[in-house]
């Protein structure tokens, strides 16, 4: 974001996460709006805190879109739900987006991004009612499944044969073909802490994913 002169976007991320790797508290701070805009949570503790600035009016069928390419599957789902595309830039600012009412849902279906991304927009949106889980179980049943935030060796939430390698979560740059999809069964081909499992982020849990998860079931 700094090098394309979207500082606006740059989100500090801090989480703290629990025994198990469950985010259990975190804040999300954007240190170049004016004024400076963040959020806070812990769903534990029945705390939120933050400043934010709120869409007016709000955008509850908005999805949010990457910088990057969309794929089909996105492009099915927000003309399923009749949702709009709305642009975003950066996980957390993303994260943040939900929480002021710029759109609905965020959903990736491909990788790019770690779990230093995924600790504090987790614990801060279930904190406000919303989540951030895993798409394959959401897609199953409306499982609401986290990243596990571990500090280990190898990648805790691979699925062998779930995950095709990209230049971002392979272990080892230098044998990564370009424009190759190879679904990989071996936990130590990929990165520690690269989220495997796309994602699906939602403001509210209980009052948007039923909804969502029922036409994206369909679209998949």
């Amino acid at each position: 974001e700094f090098a394309t002169a979207q500082g606006e976007y740059v989100t500090i991320l801090i989480g703290y996460n629990d025994a198990v790797g469950h985010p259990a508290a975190g804040i999300m701070y954007r240190p170049l709006t004016s004024p400076v805009t963040w959020a806070a949570g812990a769903a534990s503790e029945e705390v939120v805190m933050g400043l934010l600035d709120y869409a007016d009016p709000p955008v509850p069928n908005g999805m949010l879109i990457t910088d990057g390419q969309v794929s089909p599957f996105i492009v099915d789902l927000i003309d399923e739900l009749g949702y709009e595309r709305v642009s975003s830039v950066a996980s957390g600012n993303r994260a943040m987006m939900l929480l002021e009412g710029k759109g609905g849902a965020y959903i990736r279906d491909t990788g790019g991004f770690a779990k230093w991304d995924t600790s504090a927009p987790t614990a801060v949106l279930e904190a406000y009612g919303g989540t951030m889980s895993k798409l394959p179980p959401f897609l199953d049943d409306a499982s609401l499944v986290g990243y596990t935030h571990l500090k280990s060796e190898k990648n805790l939430d691979f699925v062998p044969g779930q995950s095709t390698l990209t230049l971002s979560n392979i272990a080892d740059k230098a044998a990564f073909v370009k424009g190759s999809e190879i679904t990989t069964t071996d936990v130590s081909s990929v990165k520690a802490y690269s989220c495997m499992q796309g994602l699906v982020a939602v403001d509210k849990a209980h009052s948007r994913r039923d909804s969502v998860q029922s036409r994206a079931r369909v679209v998949f």
